[in-house]
């Protein structure tokens, strides 16, 4: 059972996106592993705020990690400078405990989230989970901390989500490196109608926090064309003319279905 009451929710057509960044900095991020995770973290609010600037589409951010502990370290909001103090306020330490992150992004989104319309689409919020390692409790890498990870996952879920008093389901992007476990990872990003991608270098972190930005902009420019919105040509076409060059498996949810595009579980 997870500790929130059911409520009354609605949507809010005046408010910016809602995006929770989870971020792993548990011990063995420790020196190039966190200064990666920061970089990215500063090209993703970089692009988020160049976002708002284009096309007046502007995005909540709130960052999570989970590491020594789990805490909320900066509650969602459009200030990106506050956004960036606490991107670079992180430190590493302790083990992984995934849940706990989790359960404090699924307050956050409950306190202070919703979702926006845009174009007379609704776009719910979303949660992008970054890890390198095993989740664990109190006893280590158990069974049952993997377990308890999955039930979680299960509240952000199309299943799960009224009965916590999320405002609607939230997709998890998850992207895994080093001794991550890649098979929780798609579990995570299947029930939720998320994403999952392993990254081969910490150094490629940037590139994949990049592409959460540029999907927002494609789910903005096209909200109103459900064809073009569901079309990975048009995806494609729209990231290169951004200069993105993307292969055609780069399309696809990498999800055990791995039939949909990646963000269109997004759009409610």
């Amino acid at each position: 059972n997870l500790p929130f009451p059911e409520r009354q929710v609605c949507e809010h057509p005046n408010m910016p996106l809602d995006t929770i960044l989870l971020l792993d900095t548990s011990g063995s991020m420790a020196g190039r592993g966190m200064r990666e995770l920061q970089r990215a973290c500063e090209v993703f609010l970089d692009g988020v705020q160049e976002t708002a600037k284009q096309s007046h589409l502007k995005e909540n951010i709130a960052i999570v990690e989970f590491g020594a502990e789990a805490r909320l370290l900066q509650r969602l909001t459009n200030d990106y400078d506050k956004c960036r103090r606490a991107i670079r306020s992180l430190k590493p330490g302790g083990r992984t405990p995934m849940f706990d992150g989790l359960m404090e992004a699924l307050r956050e989104i409950i306190t202070n989230g919703g979702v926006v319309t845009v174009a007379g689409r609704p776009l719910c919020p979303r949660v992008i989970l970054m890890t390198d390692g095993q989740p664990t409790d109190e006893k280590g890498e158990t069974p049952e901390a993997r377990s308890r990870v999955l039930n979680a996952a299960k509240a952000f879920s199309p299943l799960g989500w009224r009965e916590c008093g999320l405002p609607h389901p939230v997709p998890i992007a998850c992207v895994g490196c080093g001794d991550c476990d890649p098979s929780l990872l798609d579990e995570i990003a299947t029930v939720t109608k998320g994403m999952f991608v392993i990254v081969q270098k910490i150094e490629e972190l940037s590139s994949f926090f990049k592409r959460q930005v540029l999907l927002i902009r494609f789910a903005a420019k096209f909200a109103q064309d459900m064809d073009q919105l569901r079309s990975r040509l048009a995806l494609a076409a729209f990231l290169q003319e951004l200069g993105e060059r993307v292969e055609e498996a780069e399309l696809v949810r990498k999800t055990t279905k791995g039939s949909l595009l990646v963000d269109h579980s997004r759009m409610a």
